[in-house]
């Protein structure tokens, strides 16, 4: 939900690294050749030159730390780390400003980046060393996913879709909107890699080669398997809702979409929903905080992707697709005792159908049931040593809300 940290990727600048007059004129060659490409491939022309930069791990980092502390101010760590734990998503001891800045400095983490200020691409060297007069594969896929955020930029202005104020208040919708974004890089990298192969079959095995050499697949230590499953969804689920788009009409309908853009990840998911035009269903909510103490840090869209993953938590990934698959709209609000070091929301679900809020009635109650390692529910509530889960459900509709104890979480169902 650190959405500010999936963005820096693309918004990232001044990084320090060789600079276009360092490059050789035979390298300049190869990355004009790897542009033209990039854009037939994309069926976009470039409207104007992009500056490219070559920093290395060093300079990333520096910059990543210096930006991050700037602004990533406490309140916004605060709010997205409190969320997390709320959640079950990230352990309560998490730094979560460590975490993202150790995934992105990782091979894992970033190979590249746009930079929509000062109109810069990035490619930072996978296999290390020196540049020569031609990048290797597992460069020019970065070099040319890099060159189509240049390109979605020059034709569909990435700094203002990314700065839209609404992003900030919906997580659920940026999310989505940066799936569109890195989907479609990332489809325009496999047409580039998948026509490179076709020329010279034995570069996929040198690219695999190079990319085990360099660490390229390897997820830090330490790092929680939902920070790598929130950061690659917009690429690989991006992916697939681009294709989808493209099956639908080519890369007219892509470009339309930056029109028309997706606005939540329910879309993003079921892009034949998105397709459709099906919007998320309007929900409102009022709560009280559970005591003097206690500070409302959010007031937003959890989405159905943040659904999902929560019930993940418990339950056979198959199991919690199916059952946020009937997401239809949500509203939710997250407390915080700073004193106690404590949690409390209140989340509220309409859905598509009856049956979807009849299944999601049956899947809560084992979701529960696996939380708190079989407890016996205490009428609509389930309970442990330090929390508590109640439910409420309804022909279309379903409440929720965790807290310390079931009272203060039956209280914030009274809404």
């Amino acid at each position: 939900m650190i959405r500010f940290c999936l963005f820096t990727l693309v918004l990232i600048a001044g990084a320090s690294g060789v600079l276009a007059q360092d490059i050789s004129l035979a390298l300049e060659e190869h990355l004009d050749s790897i542009e033209q490409v990039s854009s037939q491939l994309r069926g976009l022309e470039a409207l104007e030159s992009v500056a490219h930069r070559f920093p290395d791990r060093a300079d990333l980092r520096a910059y990543l730390e210096r930006e991050l502390n700037l602004q990533l101010d406490e309140e916004t760590i605060l709010r997205e780390t409190q969320f997390y734990i709320a959640f079950d998503l990230l352990p309560p001891d998490v730094d979560l400003l460590q975490v993202y800045l150790d995934f992105y400095n990782s091979p894992a983490g970033v190979a590249g980046f746009y930079d929509t200020e000062s109109k810069a691409m990035n490619v930072l060297l996978m296999t290390g060393g020196e540049l020569g007069d031609q990048l290797p594969l597992l460069d020019q896929i970065t070099y040319a996913h890099e060159f189509t955020h240049a390109l979605q930029d020059q034709h569909f202005g990435l700094e203002a879709l990314l700065d839209d104020p609404d992003m900030a208040a919906n997580p659920d919708r940026a999310l989505a909107v940066l799936s569109l974004v890195e989907g479609d890089a990332t489809a325009v990298m496999n047409a580039y890699l998948q026509a490179a192969v076709q020329q010279n079959p034995m570069a996929a095995i040198g690219l695999l080669v190079q990319g085990f050499s360099a660490g390229a697949f390897n997820i830090p230590p330490g790092t929680p398997p939902f920070v790598v499953t929130e950061l690659t969804f917009p690429y690989q689920d991006g992916l697939i809702f681009v294709n989808a788009l493209y099956r639908e009409g080519g890369w007219e309908a892509v470009n339309r979409a930056y029109a028309e853009l997706p606005v939540s990840t329910e879309q993003i998911l079921h892009p034949a929903r998105y397709l459709s035009g099906e919007q998320p269903l309007p929900v409102t909510l009022e709560t009280t905080p559970p005591g003097p103490d206690w500070a409302l840090l959010a007031d937003r869209t959890l989405g159905e992707f943040y659904l999902r993953s929560y019930l993940d938590t418990q339950l056979a990934a198959a199991d919690a697709r199916k059952a946020a698959d009937g997401w239809g709209g949500d509203r939710y609000h997250l407390y915080f005792n700073e004193t106690t070091n404590q949690r409390a929301w209140a989340l509220r679900l309409k859905w598509d159908s009856p049956a979807d809020s009849a299944e999601f009635g049956d899947t809560i109650t084992a979701f529960a049931e696996a939380r708190f390692e079989g407890a016996p529910a205490e009428g609509d509530c389930w309970s442990g040593a330090d929390a508590a889960l109640c439910f409420i459900g309804g022909e279309v509709e379903t409440r929720l809300a965790a807290a310390p104890s079931a009272e203060m979480a039956r209280a914030l169902l009274d809404m």
